[in-house]
């Protein structure tokens, strides 16, 4: 009987999001908070003959072959391990593509950890960390999950002790927003100033005080991302509306998340919020535990 794993692929909010400089490789220095949610899509990992590796995918618009970052990531780490197997990834989205949850960043690291376990390569995490950096700046957060500090270019990840649980209402409209062009508007804004909050939302989260987790939340590319997209910004005062404690951005967008601190004001707030905008989830935050204890094994 063919092996499989299937495993929970988890999405991320930013609690902070600091553009700092621009680097020489082209890419910016960022300083960022980010929590992994409970929304998640579906990972079934499938040994099969010979040494090809085949990925389906309920979303016809998602590529099925190694334009994929989960197909590049089980290449990669086979590669690495210097075996070569059959393996079929079948991948069941729920995380909205192009909003600023890293649904495709998570699907990588997600498929690394369950290549490894799968087949049992042995391979340490550090060599996951240094696979997953390679495909994508935010892939690292993944290994790490949980709760974590984001540096460089979103690759130098430190873990953090989990943030106090929190209860989230995402919104994706019906828009997408180009991560490149966000950054162009960003560095165009005349005296940009950073708001350079993750060393005080890192401090609020050791503090354990959840309305200070709250208060600090910051995100530098609300400004320039809703003078582009009135909709967004029109969302995110939609949400405060709906009575979400605030509201922030999804990384570079386009969904925005509404925060709530218990579950009855979240499916309140989702209530009202789903009366203009289906594409809404209710969602809460993980322990880094909760982030890694979603596989299910068969032989």
């Amino acid at each position: 009987m063919k092996r499989t794993l299937t495993l929970h692929s988890c999405a991320k909010v930013n609690y902070t999001l600091d553009i700092l400089s621009l680097r020489s490789d082209g890419y910016h220095n960022i300083a960022s908070v980010m929590q992994t949610i409970s929304l998640f899509d579906t990972i079934k990992l499938t040994e099969s003959e010979g040494d090809e590796i085949t990925l389906e995918c309920d979303r016809p618009e998602i590529p099925h072959d190694q334009r994929n970052i989960a197909w590049r990531a089980a290449s990669e780490i086979l590669r690495m391990a210097g075996v070569s197997r059959g393996l079929h990834i079948q991948l069941i989205k729920r995380i909205p593509s192009q909003a600023g949850l890293g649904g495709g960043s998570s699907n990588a690291a997600f498929t690394l950890i369950g290549v490894n376990e799968l087949f049992g390569l042995g391979l340490p995490t550090e060599e996951l960390r240094k696979v997953a950096a390679s495909l994508g700046s935010d892939v690292p957060f993944f290994i790490c999950g949980g709760t974590a500090s984001a540096r460089g270019r979103g690759e130098k990840i430190t873990p953090i002790s989990d943030a106090p649980s929190l209860w989230f209402v995402i919104v994706k409209p019906n828009m997408n927003v180009s991560t490149a062009q966000a950054y162009r508007d960003l560095d165009g804004l005349t005296n940009r100033v950073s708001a350079r909050k993750t060393r005080e939302m890192e401090e609020a989260i050791q503090s354990g005080d959840v309305q200070r987790v709250v208060l600090n939340m910051s995100n530098d590319f609300e400004q320039s991302v809703m003078e582009r997209h009135l909709p967004i910004a029109l969302l995110h005062d939609d949400l405060l509306m709906s009575k979400a404690q605030a509201a922030r951005l999804c990384g570079s967008g386009s969904s925005v998340f509404g925060v709530m601190f218990s579950r009855n004001e979240a499916e309140e707030c989702l209530r009202l919020i789903q009366l203009k905008y289906p594409a809404s989830f209710l969602c809460s935050s993980l322990t880094r535990e909760e982030a890694h204890s979603n596989s299910s094994k068969e032989d």
